[in-house]
């Protein structure tokens, strides 16, 4: 029987034909398909292949630093290491997060989480400290070779830095991880300290690091501006020594210290207690809050200075005679009584009245005076407004609203009650009798001239006027004077107490326990002028100004004029002076205590002195880094030929121990000059006496 003839799609020959023909049509239509892409656009296209290849990049400049007056560094920058993942890169993510778990502080959930996001870039750990980055080799993550696993990267970041740890912490503030400011200086000047941040194209590589930055955009990049403050850090720390050294002994809630030149508002030192250290992110708010700009207090007795220059500006005398009431007297049916009950005053002169502290001759001074007078003053010194001093969070204070005063309200007002002031607008009311009757604007920062935005000073009171407030305030730190405990020994020194009672939140009422002390000054007839304000708040025990607050007054006067080289204005009496033997006895020994002192430190054998508490100057220790923990490391300088006085001049604002071994000329020293010490070490010094 004759075959079948086979067509093209039977015969073997034929189907291999059509296979071909169909795979060099397929071929084609993916050339064509490939052509299509390449010639012509695709916006859906284009994004996947950027979203695969290419990232965005923020690139941060460097923060600028600030500094105190004499270019003191306070805040820095240090470079830290910071740990990043692709997790679509990264294999074995449960084995490798248990790993690093026990490399770093952060928990496993918390790194499985993160590896388990649908990104291509998370944060696994933010600026790792020295012991978490030894963590990452001895677990083994970071091989030999010092290579990371697939996805996992080191990002080098900036970390501020404040080497002096508590010093000035309250007005630096602080900055979160990205350094954006968020308290303080850092806040209050954030945008010249930051520069300009870009965001740039970047290159991804095979496991989703960004390996090319294009570098025309990056130049954009502006490091951060330094900003200089007029704080001397010299003088703030001892006066945050002071301060802390005041608290504790009051026993007290907290406690604060403002030191501004009266002349030109320059603010040289701003404590307060208790402190923190900005390097450590755990400090509650409470510690944090700078209450010289962000609390508001009744002022007591030390507004009766602010009630007397409104008297004498609208015709009253010193010698003008108010008649005490023998203690107390009644307004609108409420008692007003002196501080103290054995106070039976009568007739008292407007200069004792303040030499005294009267409540009953204050509030009477005021009903004479009248509110408009009275409130007029209050208003032009800057009362319920804020003195815009340049730090974020100021309140403005309170005063009453004119219209609703009544003559109770004017008699508490009198003698600092019934009006929320700031210790700002206090310090700056002070500067006025000191500064010739001239209201200053106070001011943080040193700001170069052609970016000075001057505010100018505003005459409050005249010449006369000033003067007067200032022999009235005089008094006050003199024999039976509430403020004898501010005076110090070869000054003549002005100034006011005041004891105010505190308002209970709960009830609204004043507290029978909780009191503020304060004390405002100013020594006189020396350069430069200076006015302090010190406030102890909740003293436990005795809570008096005079007690408290006027002692701590005198040794922060006492750091002032020995940090400006300020001679004695006063010549040591004799007798005949009219200087009473208990009076010349006292002067004598302080002098005395502190020649000793000279002595036994000249003459030490083996022991431990803890340095001088200044802060270092440029010359001396240099900055050298810091350890993980965030103590701040310092090169050793040369000691040898040195005076163990000039040794702690050279070691100022450092809690080195000093060990001392015999006495005259330092003749070696351990640590040696190069070697990296930090702070609370003990620095061993032999000394010879010179031949």
């Amino acid at each position: 029987m004759a075959s079948k003839p086979q067509n093209a799609f039977t015969s073997a020959k034929g189907r291999i034909s059509i296979l071909m023909a169909g795979c060099l049509l397929g071929s084609a239509a993916l050339l064509g398909r490939a052509g299509w892409i390449q010639l012509v656009s695709n916006p859906r296209l284009e994004q996947m292949a950027k979203r695969q290849f290419q990232s965005k990049v923020l690139i941060r400049p460097r923060r600028g630093a600030i500094l105190d007056q004499t270019g003191e560094p306070l805040a820095i920058n240090a470079e830290i290491n910071s740990l990043a993942a692709n997790p679509m890169k990264v294999a074995s993510k449960k084995t490798l997060a248990r790993l690093l778990a026990k490399a770093t502080d952060v928990p496993y959930s918390k790194i499985l989480q993160r590896l388990n996001e649908k990104k291509e870039f998370v944060w696994l750990k933010r600026h790792m400290p020295d012991r978490e980055n030894e963590g990452l080799k001895r677990w083994q993550i970071i091989n030999h070779e010092g290579d990371l696993p697939a996805g996992l990267w080191l990002v080098k970041e900036s970390k501020r830095v404040y080497p002096h740890r508590e010093l000035a912490a309250h007005v630096l503030g602080d900055v979160n991880i990205d350094q954006e400011g968020l308290e303080g200086v850092e806040l209050a000047m954030n945008e010249p300290l930051r520069g300009r941040v870009v965001s740039v194209a970047a290159i991804k590589d095979a496991l989703g690091r960004p390996t090319f930055i294009d570098a025309v955009a990056a130049k954009d990049v502006q490091d951060g501006e330094n900003v200089s403050l007029t704080i001397d850090a010299s003088l703030q720390f001892n006066v945050e020594e002071q301060l802390r050294n005041s608290v504790q002994k009051a026993n007290a809630r907290s406690g604060s210290v403002l030191v501004m030149n009266a002349e030109n508002g320059e603010i040289l030192a701003m404590a307060n207690e208790p402190s923190f250290n900005p390097n450590e992110k755990s400090a509650p708010a409470e510690r944090r809050r700078n209450r010289l700009a962000t609390d508001g207090y009744e002022p007591g007795s030390t507004l009766k200075a602010v009630l007397l220059a409104s008297a004498l500006s609208h015709g009253f005398k010193l010698s003008d005679q108010i008649y005490a009431e023998r203690g107390s007297f009644s307004v609108q049916g409420k008692k007003i009584s002196e501080a103290e009950a054995h106070e039976k005053f009568e007739w008292i002169s407007l200069r004792k009245m303040i030499k005294v502290s009267s409540n009953v001759g204050a509030a009477k001074l005021a009903l004479k005076l009248g509110a408009d007078h009275y409130a007029s003053t209050l208003h032009a010194l800057g009362f319920g407004t804020r003195t815009q001093f340049g730090f974020p969070g100021e309140i403005s204070g309170r005063i009453p609203a004119r219209k609703s005063w009544q003559p109770l309200t004017l008699a508490n007002i009198g003698f600092g009650q019934g009006l929320l002031a700031t210790r700002m607008q206090m310090a700056r009311a002070y500067a006025a009798f000191l500064n010739g009757g001239w209201l200053v604007q106070p001011t943080l920062f040193k700001i170069p001239a052609d970016k000075t935005k001057l505010v100018p000073p505003k005459r409050i009171f005249t010449q006369k006027v000033a003067d007067q407030v200032l022999e009235a305030l005089e008094g006050v730190t003199q024999a039976e004077g509430t403020g004898i405990n501010a005076a110090l020994a070869g000054y003549r020194v002005a100034g006011k107490t005041g004891t105010a009672q505190m308002v209970d939140p709960g009830s609204g009422r004043y507290s029978r326990s909780k009191f503020i002390a304060s004390f405002i000054g100013f020594p006189l007839g020396v350069e430069p002028k200076v006015v302090i304000l010190t406030t102890i708040e909740e003293p436990h025990g005795i809570y008096y100004a005079s007690e408290t607050a006027a002692p701590l007054f005198r040794e922060v006067l006492n750091a002032v004029v020995t940090r400006y080289s300020i001679p004695s204005a006063l010549p040591l009496l004799t007798q005949s002076d009219g200087q009473t033997k208990r009076q010349k006895s006292e002067v004598l020994r302080q002098t005395a205590n502190v020649e000793s002192t000279i002595d036994r430190i000249k003459n030490s054998q083996a022991k431990s002195l803890e340095a001088l508490p200044n802060v270092p100057s440029s010359g001396n220790l240099q900055w050298s880094g810091m350890t993980s923990e965030g103590i701040p490391i310092w090169t050793m300088p040369s000691l040898i030929g040195l005076t163990v006085r000039e040794a702690t001049r050279a070691l100022q604002g450092h809690r080195f121990q000093l060990e001392l071994h015999g006495a005259g000329i330092i003749q070696s020293q351990s640590p040696m000059e190069g070697q990296r010490v930090s702070d609370s070490q003990t620095i061993r010094l032999t000394l010879l006496e010179p031949q």
